[in-house]
């Protein structure tokens, strides 16, 4: 039966003229899975790189002025986009080393590990380095329709609410040194006013240029008293601090 089945491979072979393939154009095949393998591995790393951004960027203690409970402040505050961008770059990744000339041999748990472990050590590394701002800006600035859902709109509308106590945006002038201007995200300009019970968190200056969010109370038209002022970006990343 097997010399039958052997011949008859060899007949076909012979009628269809066909050849066997040369071993560089395996290998080359080979190379281009790789290539593909560890591009999606970069991308899911770039992927977990603004995931971490968005975490440790966000103001997270804010739940109380936005009236609702921590669970659904944590809730409306995951990065779905990019958990889901990881989730799909790394399922890419482990399609393309499982089709490698010897990935066929690793179990899928293995080959799944890898590439998790993979992208999110070279993500955390990514984002000592400050990129996954950049990252989350780039995606914005070129993907149709994500800038009004960014982490930077969002958060910009969560501290442009003066009416509950919360002012963002950049410090145009310093009048003394309990006083100040700010401009805020819609282009109007606020006296900001500080006094003895004002704390100021982080590693920051009062000066113009500044970027800051401030918890505190509207008092009147244009007039805020700054309970809290803190820099707009958190004072510390994963691993390190801010860079400048």
């Amino acid at each position: 039966m097997t010399e039958k089945l052997c011949d008859k491979v060899l007949c076909e072979i012979k009628e269809g003229k066909i050849k066997p393939k040369p071993r560089w154009q395996f290998l080359l095949e080979d190379y281009f899975i790789w290539l593909f393998f560890l591009i999606s591995l970069f991308l899911g790393a770039l992927a977990f790189c603004a995931t971490l951004h968005i975490l440790f960027s966000n103001d997270w203690d804010l739940y109380l002025y936005l009236h609702t409970t921590l669970a659904g402040h944590i809730f409306a505050s995951i990065p779905y986009v990019w958990l889901a961008l990881l989730a799909l770059f790394i399922g890419v990744a482990q399609y393309n080393f499982k089709h490698t000339k010897s990935g066929y041999r690793r179990e899928t748990y293995v080959i799944i590990g890898l590439s998790v472990a993979g992208s999110l050590i070279l993500g955390a590394f990514l984002h000592t380095l400050g990129a996954g701002e950049k990252i989350e800006n780039a995606f914005a600035a070129n993907v149709p329709h994500y800038e009004k859902f960014s982490f930077s709109n969002e958060r910009k509308d969560i501290w442009s609410r003066p009416e509950i106590g919360l002012l963002g945006g950049k410090i145009i002038f310093v009048i003394d040194e309990n006083n100040f201007e700010l401009k805020d995200f819609d282009g109007r300009g606020w006296r900001v006013e500080e006094n003895k019970e004002t704390v100021e968190r982080g590693p920051f200056e009062i000066k113009a240029g500044e970027m800051v969010k401030i918890i505190g109370l509207k008092k009147k038209d244009f007039v805020f008293w700054a309970r809290e002022i803190r820099p707009w970006r958190n004072p510390a990343y994963f691993f390190g601090k801010i860079p400048d």
